[in-house]
């Protein structure tokens, strides 16, 4: 999505109301990941197809990793597929995208794009409501 209408997309939230952005903080509490590309062969243990990749936990002593079919490597705000390396943010109610689309939506708006969960209920208070 380039600049532009990204700009209107993010106008059209202000105005319709949902003006209630995050802050820089409460992004960077969101789990970040690293994105590795798999070939479509099943790795050991996956019966459910071909996978598209793995997403590996960030900044941790014991990363947790979470195996993604090829259908959903895939960020839902650019739709663009995921490259090998690339930053992902994984929000409360599981929704990942990549960082950099994200965290501009979150700015704006503190819900997830596809669910609407409001991130801030899990990062002020410190528990997470679904």
């Amino acid at each position: 999505m380039d600049d532009i209408k990204w700009e209107v997309a993010c106008t059209a939230v202000q105005l319709n109301g949902l003006k209630e952005g995050a802050t820089k903080e409460d992004i960077e509490q969101l789990s970040k990941f690293k994105f590795q590309r798999k070939s479509k062969e099943k790795l050991a243990g996956n019966t459910q197809g071909p996978v598209g990749g793995i997403m590996i936990e960030c900044q941790a002593d014991s990363p947790i990793e979470r195996v993604l079919d090829d259908e959903d490597a895939e960020c839902c705000i650019c739709l663009s597929a995921y490259d090998d390396g690339v930053e992902l943010r994984q929000l409360p109610c599981g929704h990942h995208f990549h960082c950099t689309c994200v965290d501009k939506w979150l700015h704006i708006n503190a819900t997830c794009p596809l669910c609407k969960y409001n991130i801030l209920k899990s990062s002020r208070h410190g528990e997470e409501e679904v």
